[in-house]
């Protein structure tokens, strides 16, 4: 490369950087990009797919009697694969849910009672996650075998009642969604229902 050349090429360079601008000049075949190696990145390559968590098998033993009733091998429980909401299409309160198991007449069994907390327990089932509420609403799923029917209500009543100084005024219920245990004023049945049970050794 000329004198001349190296000269001219630092000259526009000056007159570039004061204009805050840089170009790239090409003299005799040689550029500045010799100077200033480029850096190629690596091309972008997605993560290898890995499938969601599976939930485990589920708790209960429930057995599909093929009658409308389901039995918990576990317990010695059977219970309506109906609930009163699945059944009647709306909720029941704890005097209306009463009745209703006293009606029952589900199996050819006419003994159904509503059952105590304890027993709501055993076919509570965190390991399952069932869109089967009567709303279908994906953003509450139910702690509930699969096997029973769809159209269930949120929570149950237990015969598991409470008093105030006065009377009895409340019975524990079982939300299906998240296991809480609350205390329910007899007059409420929004959402709620009973889901009916005998013991398997009743005549």
């Amino acid at each position: 490369m000329s004198v001349s050349t190296l000269f001219l090429k630092k000259r526009l360079l000056k007159w570039n950087f004061a204009l805050g601008s840089v170009f790239i000049f090409v003299f005799s075949n040689v550029t500045f990009a010799e100077e200033m190696p480029c850096r190629l990145d690596p091309p972008y390559e997605a993560p290898e797919y890995v499938d969601p968590p599976k939930l485990p098998a589920s708790k209960s033993h429930l057995k599909d009697n093929g009658n409308g009733t389901l039995t918990d091998e576990s317990t010695g429980m059977m219970w309506a694969q109906k609930d009163s909401y699945a059944d009647l299409n709306k909720c029941l309160t704890y005097t209306e849910s009463l009745k209703y198991v006293e009606n029952l007449e589900t199996g050819g069994y006419d003994d159904w009672r509503i059952p105590t907390i304890k027993e709501l327990s055993s076919i509570y089932d965190d390991t399952q996650e069932n869109i089967m509420a009567w709303d279908h609403d994906k953003e509450y799923p139910l702690a509930l075998d699969s096997k029973f029917a769809d159209g269930a209500a949120y929570w149950y009543w237990s015969v598991d009642c409470g008093t105030t100084e006065l009377t009895q005024c409340c019975a524990k219920t079982l939300y299906f969604v998240t296991g809480i245990i609350e205390m329910r004023r007899f007059e409420l049945c929004n959402n709620g229902g009973v889901r009916a049970v005998r013991s398997t050794s009743s005549k």
